[in-house]
């Protein structure tokens, strides 16, 4: 469960913001209270031997949560279709096309508005995707190819979240983790974040990239950043994140 989602529980802890959860009732008063919808991008793919493949979806889903229960309006499911990014000879990773992709989001988002949303933003956790496919399905929306206007184009933020100031980003090394610590800790292999008993510490400011064969076996094989080891913790991941969900609320009294 992840630390957001975890207001929201069949206990009744929090209102539901997760659309594919809500009856139309709900949702039509979320809408009154803010007409915006966002959507949580990502893929499936190598994070590690300590992290869940699909982190940069249930990163993003997660964050956007925490932005619905603090500013308003509903999440839509996480969307695990990566593009781009150079993985595919990992294993568990799959990718797709960025053509299609752009066509299926330009097709939302003309949905989006037609069901009265005003605003949507687009997270993604997988950091290609917005280079990818989703700028350039806002730019076809915006343009109205690919769908049927039917008010006004909403105004849409495609995002990924080491592009706000001050924002930090990785592939699965410190900050990727400090993230997953925070939002979903049950996912992570604390123990494969320790170092050997007599090892020396890293360097907690030195980015390294793992990915080639020769570090295969390695712990932190496959990642690019600063050594999570013994450096990546939960309140990092809580203090970026905040950072992130003020940014995306100030988005949207702005927009």
């Amino acid at each position: 469960m992840g630390v957001f989602s975890g207001q929201i529980s069949p206990s009744g802890a929090g209102r539901e913001v997760r659309i594919e959860r809500m009856r139309p009732a709900q949702v039509d008063e979320a809408k009154q209270g803010r007409a915006a919808i966002y959507v949580p991008f990502g893929s499936l793919e190598w994070h590690g031997y300590h992290n869940p493949v699909g982190l940069d979806a249930l990163k993003a889903h997660e964050q956007l949560v925490g932005l619905a229960l603090q500013a308003g309006g509903v999440v839509y499911p996480p969307v695990f279709w990566g593009s781009g990014g150079g993985h595919l000879d990992w294993p568990h990773t799959f990718m797709v096309e960025a053509e299609p992709m752009t066509r299926l989001v330009t097709q939302l988002l003309f949905g989006f508005e037609k069901d009265g949303y005003r605003q949507a933003i687009l997270l993604s956790g997988h950091y290609p995707n917005r280079s990818q496919y989703l700028d350039a399905a806002i730019q076809n929306y915006l343009a109205g190819e690919g769908g049927q206007r039917s008010t006004q184009p909403m105004k849409v933020l495609a995002l990924v979240e080491n592009q706000i100031p001050a924002g930090k980003g990785d592939h699965a090394a410190l900050y990727e983790t400090s993230f997953m610590l925070y939002l979903h800790p049950d996912t992570v292999d604390a123990a494969a974040l320790r170092l050997p008993e007599g090892a020396a510490a890293s360097d907690p400011t030195q980015v390294v990239n793992w990915m080639g064969a020769e570090w295969k076996g390695h712990p932190c094989y496959g990642l690019v950043g600063i050594d999570p080891r013994q450096h990546a913790n939960p309140g990092l991941g809580a203090q970026m994140t905040t950072d992130l969900i003020t940014y995306l609320e100030q988005w949207l009294e702005e927009a």
